[in-house]
């Protein structure tokens, strides 16, 4: 997964060096450097960046320390360095392509059945020196030709490194039945999300970010690949190792949901003293729903409790499990739309737990559905005004069900970097720990202080030494989170969230239902310490029993919590030393921000562009609408005044219950 360290501009060592008479590394400066304009004017040349890349991953060539900081430095230079040795070898087969469509010629093949045309020629050209299969070379080949004639400016993402290699493969394949006349728009707009979005992109993810540009500029492309997936739809058969075999299927995303809570809702009849293994339970249980087979348990004991049904019942046992679901409210498929796209009244995407972003055509056709159930996530009052509890009354520690509903429709996954566990398979995680004693001095349970995790990453952020999350609100109002290290370093969290699907999400309200309930209730005080004191009389023959202490554990909370404030104390720290060597590079560059003009440097730079020149605006205000700590930075740069910290580096985290 893409990382970031917690200091970034600390240097890295070099061909493992060392000084004379003190054993330390020398250090050069430059050589973990991305590419800067205002240091080299040649750096935005392809052959200057890529000695800029090769030279940022020579120290680890010669030198494997083992320390996780410099590890995952590596990892992160050898990916943007691998990402452009890929984006060469694109561009080079591309160049081929063009140069055998102007020279060569399609010739017949040996039966007459089909034309060697100039692809087939040209990817036998890089299978033969490849060692690949013609299949292979094809596919590659039309991945450059992607690059160069569909998304070139998600080609130079890969270039600059701010994509991976799987990752453009799977920008190239979501955009494959893109119209040309759209390309261009669908190309940029990607692009920019891209590189505006500095945290990690999982798989998923990226599909639903491109799967959304391409909704709503191109919906004719989403509905033709939607139909040709579905017309593609099949069942196999691979042969594995040791006598097994896997059995699969393609069918549409809600039938593959509702046929595998069938399979898991059989596996589940055995008994608890079934040997089996989860996963095992429920293969036979497959085999046994489509052979009509008998499905039993194998804990061959005598009192077993098991019941399960006959084979010849079993269709209706299905049939019967899903109308008493349907019956109960219970839901199988979770769908998130506007409400406007559900009223017919806009096109806008859809989201499937489990399988991302959908067309509203698809959303239409599962509407049509007699078990559909629509319930709408923000209720409208007479007075459009409606604020939803934020947890239960009686208890401030378990949130609402309109908060937990809230929760996984916003985060649509887990929000650890890389993994991407459905949000309805996760838990509802206090990303400050909840306080028990004190409700007041620990994480509340508001929509900022709540995130979906898997089992797997709660647990592991409750039990692993020193890993600390955090969820704050940056200078442009975007709720981002990171993971840190024991030593330090930060993995960036999801590049988004269904908030970027969904904008309407961000204007729920919410308010703390305790103080509905102190102020509704005036003897609610006398009725507390009733309750106190008949708990204490009952509980009298128990004294002996010590109560029970979290000391321990109230122990770690405090600690995590010291250590995310330290966290973000650093963060602020080190944004604020980035500006501070801008100002310093600026006054050692006068001719840069003199009369003639200054370079604009909020957002170009940053997507990796060349800057570019903006005259006359020395005394002026940024002339681009950008965040306000841009904004203001950018202000400060251009007139050489020096900023209050106060005003770019608003206390993290930010933000009041009523909106998100």
């Amino acid at each position: 997964m893409d990382t970031a360290t917690a200091a970034p501009d600390q240097p890295a060592v070099d061909d493992g060096r060392t000084v004379p008479g003190t054993g330390d590394f020398d250090i050069d400066p430059g050589a973990w450097d991305t590419p800067d304009p205002w240091d080299d004017p040649d750096a935005w040349d392809d052959e200057a960046l890529w000695d800029k890349r090769a030279r940022s991953v020579g120290p680890a060539a010669s030198l494997a320390l083992g320390d996780p900081a410099w590890t995952v430095d590596v990892l992160g230079h050898a990916r943007r360095a691998n990402a452009m040795v890929a984006w060469i070898e694109y561009r080079e087969i591309a160049a081929m392509h063009t140069v055998l469509s102007q020279t060569g010629k399609p010739e017949a093949s040996a039966q007459g059945v089909r034309m060697l045309d100039i692809e087939t020629q040209a990817a036998a050209r890089v299978a033969m020196s490849q060692g690949l299969t013609q299949r292979q070379a094809e596919k590659w080949l039309g991945e450059a030709i992607a690059m160069r004639d569909r998304i070139p400016g998600v080609g130079r993402c890969l270039r600059d490194g701010v994509i991976t290699p799987r990752q453009f493969r799977l920008a190239v394949s979501r955009t494959e039945l893109v119209e040309d006349k759209d390309a261009a728009k669908i190309d940029r707009g990607i692009a920019s999300v891209l590189r505006s979005r500095g945290a990690t992109w999982s798989n998923k993810r990226l599909v639903d970010m491109i799967d959304r540009i391409i909704f709503r500029h191109d919906p004719d492309a989403v509905r033709r690949r939607h139909e040709k997936a579905k017309q593609a739809r099949s069942v196999w058969v691979v042969p594995e190792a040791d006598g097994m075999a896997t059995l699969g299927a393609t069918m549409t995303a809600h039938n593959a949901a509702i046929a595998y809570h069938a399979v898991l809702a059989l596996a589940a009849l055995a008994c608890p003293h079934d040997t089996r293994s989860r996963e095992a339970r429920s293969s036979d249980a497959l085999f046994a729903l489509l052979t009509g087979t008998a499905f039993e348990c194998d804990c061959a004991r005598t009192d077993c409790t098991a019941q399960i049904p006959e084979p010849d019942a079993l269709a209706a046992w299905v049939a019967g499990q899903q109308n008493r679901a349907v019956a109960k409210g219970r839901v199988l498929v979770h769908v998130i739309a506007d409400q406007a796209t559900v009223d017919g009244r806009d096109d806008e995407p859809a989201f499937i737990d489990g399988h991302g972003v959908i067309s509203a055509a698809h959303l239409r056709d599962l509407l049509a559905r007699d078990d559909v159930r629509i319930r709408p996530l923000n209720p409208k009052g007479d007075d459009d005004d409606v604020s939803l509890p934020t947890h239960l009354p009686s208890d401030p520690y378990r949130p609402s069900t309109a908060l937990d509903t809230f929760i996984r429709a916003r985060d649509g996954y887990c929000t650890v970097p890389g993994c991407d566990k459905p949000a309805w398979q996760c838990d509802i995680d206090h990303i400050a720990e909840f306080d028990h004693d004190d409700p007041t001095a620990g994480g509340q349970t508001t929509p900022d202080e709540l995130g979906a995790k898997c089992r797997f990453h709660h647990n592991f952020k409750t039990f692993a030494h020193s890993w600390v999350d955090d969820q704050y609100r940056d200078n442009e109002g975007r709720l981002v989170s990171e993971v840190v290290s024991p030593e330090g370093i930060r993995f960036p969290g999801p590049a988004e969230t269904n908030s970027d699907l969904f904008p309407s999400l961000d204007g729920i309200r919410w308010h703390d239902p305790s103080r509905d309930l102190d102020t509704a209730t005036p003897g609610l005080d006398t009725l507390r310490s009733s309750v106190a004191e008949h708990s204490t009389t009952a509980s009298q023959p128990l004294d002996h029993r010590k109560p029970r202490l979290r000391n321990r554990t109230k122990d770690k909370h405090r600690r995590r919590r010291a250590e995310r404030a330290a966290n973000r104390k650093q963060r602020l720290a080190t944004e604020w030393q980035h500006a501070e060597q801008e100002y310093h590079r600026r006054r050692e560059h006068p001719r840069e921000t003199d009369g003639a003009g200054c370079v604009h440097r909020c957002r170009d730079a940053a997507r990796g562009e060349r800057p570019r020149i903006v005259p006359e605006v020395r005394h002026r205000p940024c002339p681009r609408p950008c965040s306000p700590y841009v904004s203001s930075l950018a202000g400060w740069l251009c007139s050489g005044a020096r900023p209050d910290i106060a005003n770019l580096h608003p206390a993290a985290g930010a933000g009041s219950v009523d909106a998100l």
